[in-house]
């Protein structure tokens, strides 16, 4: 299934791994839940319950896992947000219901859901009953309004620290919460980025470690404004494969136009609209694709035009220089541009 939104798209390729959602549920259940689930037979549901109207909001993570005591089977759905709902129950109903309507059609007995939110936006997210959202009525009527809760876990209520200490075990969930957990907060992310991604230097030798390094690196391409070259300089130094990695991921996206926009208009919302704004952002952006494309072609060699190229300020030649270092044959005819 398509994900259109980058957290939602980072959150589900992090728990879709069931060593990572065992390792989540163990930190953040609450214990007299926790006691009851054998995590041992956790199985991810591969079904989709999403239809078209709620595919933009679902991320679509659902395990079952039995009980310890007796043979109950646990449907344990994980839905990721990164803003407040004004009412999340309205979206959580549609999904239990699109789970048990599977169970009818499948002849079999409803199965508990218990829902499981994970939340790292802005604003505060403040729980509150279903009924509560009923203002004004009187309490003989609670009993025609459907009753559930949902466990919510909030990133910001755990510090930077206790995410790599105490709450999370995995390296993978690890720098997962750390990412999503500071991506609104650009100029920290950046400044902690190096320390963030340390935390996975063995991990990231293995093929599943860099598997995840693609996800996450790609996250950041998408959902933050770092730009590409400090990403990519900060993880050659934890990792050269790494760096590697992350070169290819931005020249590909720039090629397919994915981040073009965003790296050739980095600094346009920030200087509100202005004409002049808009163009220096456009300048640095394409200096800084260039840059990343010389390097991957090229290696040290093709840095070498870095000092001519960051003279240049007229767009439609950056552009065309941009155009060259995709379709050239060799440096030499990159130069006759410069």
């Amino acid at each position: 299934m398509e994900i259109l939104n980058p957290h939602d798209k980072f959150f589900k390729e992090t728990f879709s791994i069931r060593e990572n959602a065992i390792d989540f549920l163990s930190g953040t259940f609450p214990p007299e839940i926790l006691k009851k689930l054998d995590l041992s037979t956790l199985t991810q549901d591969n079904s989709s319950y999403i239809d078209e109207e709620l595919r933009e909001h679902f991320s679509d993570i659902v395990y079952t896992c039995f009980c310890k005591e007796k043979e109950i089977r646990i449907t344990l759905l994980f839905e990721h947000k990164s803003y407040a709902l004004a009412c999340p129950y309205l979206q959580l109903m549609k999904y239990l219901l699109k789970i048990w309507e599977a169970n009818s059609k499948q002849a079999q007995r409803l199965i508990p859901v218990i829902p499981v939110i994970l939340y790292h936006g802005k604003e505060a997210w403040k729980v509150r009953r279903f009924r509560e959202y009923f203002e004004g009525i009187d309490e003989v009527f609670y009993r025609f309004i459907p009753e559930f809760e949902y466990l919510l876990t909030d990133i910001s209520c755990y510090s930077n620290e206790e995410i790599k200490d105490r709450v999370f075990r995995r390296v993978s969930l690890q720098i997962t919460m750390l990412l999503m957990r500071n991506i609104f907060d650009e100029k920290y992310l950046e400044d902690k980025l190096k320390g963030f991604f340390e935390i996975g230097i063995q991990y990231f030798e293995e093929d599943e470690g860099l598997k995840f390094l693609e996800s996450a690196i790609r996250y950041l391409y998408y959902a933050s404004d770092i730009a590409e070259k400090r990403v990519i300089d900060t993880l050659k130094e934890i990792s050269e494969e790494g760096g590697k990695l992350s070169m290819t991921i931005a020249a590909k996206l720039i090629e397919k136009g994915k981040i073009a926009g965003r790296v050739e208009g980095r600094a346009e919302g920030r200087a509100e609209g202005a004409i002049e704004g808009e163009r220096k952002g456009r300048i640095e952006g394409l200096k800084e694709a260039i840059e990343i494309g010389l390097e991957l072609k090229y290696g040290v060699k093709g840095l070498k035009l870095l000092e001519r190229i960051r003279k240049i300020v007229v767009i439609e030649k950056l552009e065309a220089i941009k155009e060259a270092v995709k379709i050239a044959k060799n440096m030499e005819e990159i130069e006759k541009l410069l």
